[in-house]
């Protein structure tokens, strides 16, 4: 705006003009660099919002597998250990002895017909046929027994592995957050979006976790409840023997997944250790990408416990 100013010689009013200029352009640049700044901020707090909720998910999934693998049956739920020796007791175990004395008269049907083939009978024999029936009727009755203290094996493994190594795993968000300082809107936009479809699929992941950890249990409980039924086929080792050593290979394999899955983890805190390195001497967005790939390597490995234990135990 142009003001009238006097001259202090003449007299003479002169126009003159505003001091230094005014540029329009200035207060909008400042206006777009503040509005810039607002959003890296909201884009950079939501991305740090859904690497802390990845963080959190996983964490707690892992700690839950850590914590289940060493349970045995009687602390998963001793009430549910017992309803199922109740059914055991009540329903299976009389048709295992029905199925043994089956088979000790098979037995004793080829003990005489392969005797007779000479000539000649041994009543050794048949006292060794009864002894190892008695022996075998003893197994049966503690089946039930007998199984649930393989498990207890399988807490003992368990709990030789270095659980302190299994603790928080290294957390690189803070590394991902930290690699956003100096980039452009575009690159927090770009990793706002990453890090919620990571937090999406990471949801997913955590789920299929909690499946297989829950599920190998729930196999477990299946398996004890029938221990009668295989144990019963131990004393024919030529006909159906091989139900009962096929039932003691899983049973042997559910233990052994266990400690297999207490490995994964091993494993898995040092994907992230290598992680966090690789996000220092590199972008945020390579990190995100590294740690949903270290993530879904646990998930993979962990559905593959179980064949990867039967693979062991030479079960088919």
């Amino acid at each position: 705006m142009n003001e009238e100013v006097v001259d202090g010689e003449g007299g003479e009013v002169v126009e003159g003009g505003d001091e230094g200029g005014f540029d329009i352009f200035d207060p909008i640049s400042s206006i777009l660099d503040m509005v810039t700044d607002l959003l890296f901020n909201i884009f950079k707090f939501c991305t740090e919002a859904c690497l802390k909720g990845i963080t959190v998910l996983f964490e707690k999934s892992t700690e839950s597998i850590q914590t289940q693998v060493s349970e045995t049956p009687t602390e998963f739920s001793q009430s549910l250990v017992d309803s199922l020796r109740t059914v055991s007791e009540s329903a299976i175990l009389p048709v295992a002895g029905i199925i043994l004395t089956y088979i000790f008269c098979y037995e004793l049907y080829q003990l005489v017909v392969e005797q007779n083939k000479s000539g000649n009978f041994e009543t050794g024999q048949l006292m060794f046929l009864i002894i190892k029936t008695s022996v075998m009727i003893m197994l049966l009755s503690n089946s039930f027994d007998i199984t649930l203290a393989v498990f207890d094996l399988g807490k003992w493994i368990t709990d030789q592995v270095p659980t302190e190594e299994l603790g928080m795993p290294v957390d690189v968000t803070n590394d991902i957050i930290a690699s956003l300082e100096g980039k452009e809107i575009g690159y927090a936009l770009a990793m706002m979006l990453m890090a919620v479809i990571a937090l999406i699929i990471v949801f997913i992941m955590t789920g299929i976790v909690y499946l297989v950890a829950w599920s190998r249990m729930v196999t477990i409980m299946l398996y004890i409840s029938v221990a009668p039924l295989p144990f019963a086929t131990f004393m024919n080792k030529d006909w159906i023997g091989s139900v009962g050593q096929t039932y003691v290979k899983n049973l042997v394999a559910l233990m052994l997944q266990g400690y297999f899955m207490l490995i994964c983890l091993l494993i898995y805190s040092h994907l992230l250790e290598k992680t966090a390195k690789l996000v220092v001497a590199g972008d945020g967005l390579f990190g995100l990408l590294l740690m949903l790939v270290s993530m879904a390597i646990l998930v993979v490995s962990l559905t593959r416990t179980h064949s990867l234990a039967k693979s062991v135990m030479g079960v088919v």
